[in-house]
């Protein structure tokens, strides 16, 4: 009779384990979820007018002349100068994108330009760009940035290229 109590003791703590399972898997809940994706059209980027730093004039120390996103000259180290009647013009460039969206524009440290016997540096590129897609998609800013004039510098025209990179933040 013990041995008949310990078996049906063990048949009915397996019969009650086995039902707490069940119930535990009965109340198991499935669910169904999606998963998206938006592709956003690339943003573009052109130059409308090139970055000039109009004429200009340099004494035996060399000198800087930065020019603002906004077109105006400025000395702003050594004894560089600046020469009336030279045109100067900021840069000016076009970009589009999705409307709203967040953007960052980044230029190089330093560009090189040559010309007569030597090269000069350009650095501290500026610009007045929103950093947020208007609504129409397109936006138009103007680049600045500052001319380094070597105290021998040679008389001559001086350019190169430089890139501007816009990306979505």
């Amino acid at each position: 009779m013990i041995r008949y109590n310990k078996l049906l003791i063990a048949a009915g703590a397996a019969a009650l384990t086995a039902s707490l399972y069940t119930a535990a898997a009965s109340a198991a809940s499935v669910s169904t979820a999606s998963a998206t994706a938006r592709v956003i059209t690339p943003m573009t980027i052109a130059e409308g007018t090139a970055l000039h730093f109009g004429d200009v004039g340099v004494g035996a120390a060399g000198g800087d002349v930065t020019l603002a996103p906004g077109g105006g000259r400025s000395v702003t180290a050594g004894d560089a100068e600046i020469i009336a009647g030279g045109a100067n013009t900021a840069g000016l460039f076009t970009i589009t994108g999705v409307p709203g969206k967040l953007y960052t524009l980044t230029f190089p440290a330093t560009v090189d330009i040559s010309g007569g016997t030597g090269t000069m540096d350009v650095t501290g590129f500026t610009d007045n760009s929103l950093g947020t897609m208007p609504l129409a998609g397109t936006e138009n800013f103007n680049v600045g940035a500052t001319l380094a004039i070597g105290g021998t510098q040679a008389a001559g025209t001086y350019s190169n290229t430089y890139t501007v990179t816009v990306n979505y933040q």
